[in-house]
């Protein structure tokens, strides 16, 4: 089959969803499948992240900005103290602008792929489309295309999200979207690779001038506001009184990076805190074998990526007690926490600082169930056999026709 990927920020950024489409459809090119990605790129069709060697890029050239604006209001925000009306007005006003950056841009970006590909739909067999139910829906109209939600959708877009061919889920928003579309909404499962992240040596921590003793928490992932990277912020900067030997690891970049280099100004300055704005995802396990502890506290989370590569790495988790964060539970390498609340939270590394042997054994024993548990071979088979699905019913729809 030959593929059209449309994922608008896969050459710019390393989230968990851009790495979940890198990882699948590198596994599903690997069956014998021919994929081709279009994606935002400079106003020189230039990318910083190099794409998988079995895609064929189809850059969209421009001056995107998916969150304009957004690192000056997160570093103004930071002067102000947290629990004021003044803080809570301001949080208010900048998720208010946030939300509008991103539609205009999701706007803009469907304009520009029907634009792009006007005159080139018949060349694929189908369509994937991350996130935007509104282009799914537009190219359903002319070829077979599954839909891929990151997030939760509406039950207010039932009726649109039954115009396309399927819609494709996993963890949390799963769930949710069958709740009102039933068996229109179908698994597509995160995958791991095993001989990737696993157990193993990091030379992170010497490099950093920390010791075995140090205790280090661990973050991974997008520096956004709902990620709940604040909390963990102002937890740490907690518990770093009571317990010296703590010390805390992130990695990411967002809009919320300068308002976390200023929440965390005096821990930075004694070493005892790191961010670590890029690192590439094969570099990642080491990464997270200098960790004791992965920290996921997010305000909402459909199913962690990085917690699941930090648990086969044998790193056990604590994370916020929401959306598809309970269901990693399931695992038993981990605790959950309060959600939105960084007393519960900085109670809970209290409380797992108390009992870090039994942490370590809990990461240990989790960390191998998930490397037998997950693979990206198996997610690329359900793919494929998705894509079939698809065409097969519009062969017979169109046999019908005539």
């Amino acid at each position: 089959m030959k593929i059209l990927v449309i994922h608008s920020e896969l050459g710019v950024l390393r989230g968990g969803g851009e790495n979940f489409t890198r990882n699948l459809f590198t596994a599903f090119s690997e069956r014998g499948h021919e994929v081709w990605v279009t994606f935002i790129a400079d106003s020189s069709g230039k990318y910083p992240l190099a794409l998988p060697p079995s895609f064929h890029p189809l850059p969209l050239a421009g001056w995107w900005s998916r969150k304009f604006g957004q690192n000056a209001i997160s570093r103004m925000a930071s002067w102000i103290p947290v629990g004021t009306v003044l803080r809570t007005q301001w949080d208010r006003v900048q998720e208010a602008l946030c939300w509008r950056t991103v539609r205009w841009h999701d706007q803009r970006f469907t304009r520009r792929v029907e634009a792009q590909f006007r005159n080139r739909w018949n060349e694929f067999d189908a369509v994937y489309v991350h996130g935007s139910v509104q282009l799914a829906y537009l190219i359903a109209k002319l070829r077979p295309t599954i839909l891929r939600l990151p997030g939760p959708a509406s039950p207010d877009l039932a009726s649109i999200l039954r115009k396309i061919s399927l819609v494709c889920a996993n963890g949390d928003v799963l769930v949710k979207t069958r709740e009102f579309l039933g068996d229109h909404a179908v698994e597509l499962p995160i995958g791991l690779d095993g001989q990737l992240f696993r157990p193993g040596t990091s030379r992170i921590r010497q490099q950093l001038g920390w010791t075995e003793q140090d205790w280090v928490i661990g973050y991974v992932g997008r520096l956004a506001y709902i990620k709940g990277v604040d909390l963990l912020a102002r937890a740490f900067s907690k518990i770093r009184r009571i317990c010296p030997q703590v010390r805390l690891l992130v990695i990411g970049s967002g809009e919320e990076q300068g308002k976390l280099r200023l929440c965390l100004r005096e821990e930075l300055a004694k070493g005892i805190a790191w961010l670590e704005a890029d690192v590439p995802h094969v570099s990642l396990p080491e990464w997270y074998r200098a960790m004791d502890l992965f920290v996921m506290p997010s305000r909402y989370e459909n199913y962690s990526n990085a917690a699941l590569e930090a648990l086969a790495c044998g790193v056990p988790f604590l994370a916020s007690a929401i959306g598809g964060n309970q269901r990693l539970a399931d695992t038993e390498g981990g605790w959950l926490f309060s959600h939105g609340s960084e007393e519960a939270l900085a109670k809970s590394l209290q409380a797992v600082l108390s009992e870090r042997h039994a942490a370590m054994e809990r990461g240990r024993v989790a960390g191998e169930k998930v490397r037998e548990a997950y693979s990206w071979s198996c997610s690329a088979g359900r793919l494929e056999a998705i894509f079939q699905r698809i065409r097969s019913s519009e062969n017979t729809a169109v046999a019908c026709m005539h």
